[in-house]
Order: structure tokens, then C-alpha cells, then sequence
């Protein structure tokens, strides 16, 4: 073999290394034709690609950017694993046990029913007091008197009450079911979080 044969034998090696080396980027153009290069225009990056050697060989495959409505499905996802997080981190400060929540539920449940039966109490009052005045406005008229301004105002007053009586009772029973579901919800997450970290080995 000649001095210029061996000469060249490491530069051969060196070119071969390259060529081994070298990478070429497969993607699809704007006329959806997949196309083979030694580079990739920015615009079609964010469609994806796959990085081949010279062989064909897949050395790396770049998925597509997401779409506005996967990016934001992704973060409405993400953000209620957080919440979800976060929920099941108070459940775990506030209770130890299903009892514990059906305790404190009970508790909760009768502290509104007794502000109810105050409001239900009241309402019968101011009930029994219209009854009363409008009595003695009736025994006025058959009596051939004037019922007194003082009078018809009272009563008239007396009604408005009984409006705001039963609005606060509505809302305080709106308020007794919200609170009587958020419990049971509570209780029924509860239990999944503890059978989901029991079946966890």
C-alpha cells in the first residue's frame, strides 16, 4: 500500500464519521407533501417533524404544537387538577374520618333549622298581629267609623314584614340544602380519596 493510500485512510474514516453523523428532517409541506431536507423551515416546525439518519433510521420524532383549543383544554385540565388538589388537601386538614363530616354536617344542619324555626316563629307573630289589627279595622267599618290612617299604615307595614319574613326564610332554606349537599359531597370525596391511596401499593 502507498504512502498517499495510508494518507488518506484517516481522512476517509474522518468523512464517513460525518456522513454518519449527518441528519436530515422529514415534514410536510403546505401542499401536504412530506418532504426529506437538511433543514427545516421555522414555519412547518410547529407541525412537527422527524429528525432520520442517512439510512432512514428515525432518530427522533417531534410531535405537533397543540392547537389553541388542546393548549387551552390542557390548562382547563391542569387547573382543575389543582383545584381538585387543593380540595382534597383541606378535606385531609379539616377531617379524619367519613364521621367527622357527618358530625360537623349535623351540626351545621341544626344551627340553620333552629334560625329557620326563630324566622317560622316570627312569621307567626307578625301573622297573629295583622289578624288582630284588621279585626279591629273590620269592627270600626261596621261600626260606621273611620279606620284611622295609624291603623291602616300599621297593617299595611305589618305585611311588608311577612314578605321579608318568608324572603328570609326561603333564603335560609336554599342556604340549609346548599349546605346539607356540600357535605355530602365532601363525605362521598372523602371516601374516594382514601379507597384511592388505599388501592396505591
Amino acid at each position: 500500500m502507498s504512502v498517499f493510500a495510508l494518507g488518506c485512510l484517516p481522512m476517509a474514516g474522518l468523512v464517513s464519521a460525518q456522513a454518519q453523523e449527518k441528519v436530515y428532517y422529514r415534514y410536510v409541506n403546505d401542499e401536504g407533501v412530506q418532504v426529506l431536507d437538511d433543514h427545516i423551515p421555522p414555519r412547518f416546525v410547529p407541525k412537527g417533524y422527524e429528525v432520520v439518519s442517512l439510512n432512514g433510521t428515525v432518530l427522533r420524532r417531534v410531535a405537533p404544537a397543540p392547537s389553541p383549543e388542546e393548549q387551552r383544554a390542557r390548562e382547563e385540565a391542569k387547573r382543575q387538577r389543582i383545584q381538585q388538589d387543593a380540595y382534597h388537601q383541606e378535606l385531609r386538614r379539616r377531617y379524619s374520618t367519613v364521621k367527622d363530616i357527618e358530625d360537623a354536617k349535623r351540626r351545621n344542619l341544626a344551627e340553620l333549622q333552629g334560625n329557620i324555626s326563630i324566622l317560622e316563629s316570627n312569621l307567626s307573630n307578625v301573622r297573629l298581629q295583622i289578624r288582630d289589627q284588621e279585626g279591629r279595622a273590620a269592627r270600626l267599618e261596621r261600626s260606621g267609623q273611620t279606620v284611622p290612617d295609624a291603623l291602616l299604615d300599621n297593617i299595611a307595614t305589618l305585611k311588608q314584614e311577612v314578605q321579608k319574613n318568608l324572603a328570609q326564610i326561603e333564603r335560609r332554606q336554599t342556604e340549609y340544602d346548599e349546605v346539607a349537599e356540600k357535605f355530602d359531597e365532601d363525605a362521598e370525596a372523602f371516601r374516594a380519596m382514601k379507597a384511592s391511596s388505599q388501592s396505591v401499593p
